[in-house]
């Protein structure tokens, strides 16, 4: 009876820890902390939005957003398109049109927004 308890648990642990590793390999949160942290502020207007039809935790939509980066400090403006996890509730201010804040990373030219996602 125990070990049959103790397997409950270990498995139900499991499932979690690789839950959590595959949302963070879904929506490439390492690269998107480096950006953060070392990226350069910039803003982008969205040309396109579309939703892929992936959700995150069951809450967060999985966009393609297609960007026109602003130019930043030592990046020349250019376009972009990057798959990025909204709730939905925010999902207005990724409006067609709108102008978001972004980080760039002058050396990949990676994005990240600079915006809280709730």
């Amino acid at each position: 009876m125990r070990f049959v308890l103790l397997l409950v648990v270990v498995s139900t642990v499991a499932v979690f820890v690789l839950q959590r590793f595959i949302v963070r390999l879904a929506t490439k949160a390492g690269t998107t902390e480096r950006v953060i942290a070392e990226g350069r502020p910039s803003t982008a207007v969205v040309l396109d939005t579309y939703d892929t039809g992936n959700r995150v935790s069951s809450i967060f939509l999985m966009v393609r957003l297609t960007l026109r980066i602003e130019d930043a400090e030592g990046v020349p403006g250019f376009e972009t398109t990057t798959v990025v996890p909204i709730s939905p509730v925010k999902l207005p201010d990724f409006a067609i049109g709108r102008t978001i804040k972004v980080r760039v990373d002058p050396a990949t030219k990676d994005v990240a927004m600079d915006q809280p996602r709730r």
